[in-house]
């Protein structure tokens, strides 16, 4: 049986340096899933126990939150553990780490302060958000995709 080695392309090295970078993002991931579990437990207790606590529209808003928090948080895990495992270069490696912690909190962060009322203007920062959360994935892909097998 033959093993699979996988060896990097020009541009990243063959062992990340800096493991720390995607720890940081595993554990702002479980940490951050933890916390928007237990504030849309918080919030359904306050919703469903009679209380005009908020508007229908902010009630929308706020369990679309939620799962888009979980979703930020799912793939802030995914990403620390490619950042851990691949080959980067450091500065791309820090890079990714920064865009999707950043990403998540203006992303689904804005969507909970907007739906709490706390910030009337930051469903106008949930594109860029968007966008830094995409541009991870789509260099995190570049970095699966070089990789190449070797017999």
């Amino acid at each position: 049986m033959v093993k699979k080695q996988y060896i990097a392309s020009n541009y990243i090295r063959r062992q990340s340096a800096d493991w720390k970078t995607g720890k940081k993002n595993m554990v702002f991931g479980f940490t951050y899933l933890v916390f928007t579990m237990i504030l849309g437990l918080y919030l359904n207790a306050r919703i469903t126990g009679g209380s005009e606590f908020l508007i229908p529209a902010d009630r929308s808003m706020l369990s679309s939150a939620l799962l888009y928090a979980n979703i930020d948080a799912v793939l802030n895990i995914a990403v620390g553990y490619l950042i851990c495992r691949l080959p980067f270069v450091d500065w791309l490696g820090k890079s990714v780490s920064a865009l999707m912690l950043v990403g998540a909190i203006l992303h689904s962060g804005m969507l909970y302060a907007a739906g709490l009322g706390f910030f009337p203007f930051a469903t106008a920062l949930l594109p860029v958000g968007i966008i830094m959360i995409a541009i991870v994935v789509f260099v995190m892909s570049l970095g699966v995709i070089s990789l190449k097998t070797i017999k």
